[in-house]
């Protein structure tokens, strides 16, 4: 029985993966803040473990557990992590600070603590959910968007080092996934909206955008190709899913990084000058 360790289960892309993968026959075991917080468990996961990303040394910690209580996991799943909307300018160092901890130095901690034994069975899939974030940067999700392109340079990275000991790295790219992860950080109207009034304008803009998109893939059904991902033996590295994800991809090549950035532009922050 393949063994998987699914990052974040309590909500979302992580929780439908959880249960994808227990449909499926895998043994999950996936993480969560609090434990104690779910005592009827999550839908799919044989085991749960506490993991908090912002505590450095929780991700390590988490890896030994793993190992010694159920061997080396054929597959990581590397999906928890938060997200950031607002300009550059009004978040605080100690705002960017978390969010690297959670999104990127708490991912390559984890990482890191499972490769040796990976390598030395010389076999397993890490995969990392990125984001279409992570090839596009939308405005107003700069600080976010920045950690998803560091998760997207850690996995080319690693797919480079790590296909000589047939370990496979997959950087998992979704597009607009309808999580409750949204609703965190974009209020349902303009009251409340982060950044100074000289932003206003164009955070409103982005915040409409937003909004205007309703027709989201559910974790459910990114949980499917999330699956076809992490299964696809070959070794690919890039997997844009969910809604929008391939077609705006396909349309920042077709048309290029200034053409698309200027297309996008005026649609994004309603600013529509030309420069």
């Amino acid at each position: 029985m393949a063994t998987i360790l699914v990052t974040g289960v309590s909500t979302g892309i992580g929780r439908a993966c959880a249960a994808r993968f227990g449909s499926a026959g895998w043994r999950v075991i996936g993480t969560v803040r609090d434990p104690g917080r779910h005592p009827a468990g999550i839908p799919g996961c044989e085991s749960l473990e506490p993991l908090d990303l912002e505590v450095p040394g929780s991700a390590e910690a988490l890896a030994a557990r793993v190992l010694a209580g159920h061997g080396c996991p054929d597959v990581l799943l590397n999906n928890a992590g938060m997200l950031q909307f607002g300009p550059l300018e009004d978040l605080t160092g100690e705002e960017l600070v978390r969010l690297y901890q959670v999104n990127v130095f708490g991912q390559m901690e984890l990482v890191r603590a499972l490769l040796p034994a990976m390598r030395e069975r010389r076999s397993g899939v890490i995969a990392n959910v990125t984001s279409l974030g992570g090839r596009v940067v939308f405005p107003f999700f700069a600080g976010y968007n920045s950690t998803k392109w560091a998760l997207e340079g850690l996995s080319e990275g690693l797919w480079h080092e790590l296909k000589p000991f047939g370990v496979r790295v997959k950087a998992i790219e979704p597009g607009f996934v309808e999580t409750a992860i949204w609703g965190k950080v974009l209020p349902d109207s303009d009251d409340g909206l982060p950044g100074r009034k000289e932003y206003r304008p164009f955070v409103k803009a982005m915040r409409g955008f937003e909004a205007s998109i309703t027709s989201r893939t559910t974790p459910e059904e990114c949980a499917d190709q999330v699956f076809k991902a992490v299964t696809d033996d070959t070794d690919r590295l890039r997997y844009p899913v969910a809604a929008y994800a391939k077609p705006m991809l396909a349309a920042r090549r077709a048309l290029g990084d200034r053409a698309f950035m200027r297309f996008f532009h005026g649609r994004w922050t309603g600013d529509r000058r030309i420069p």
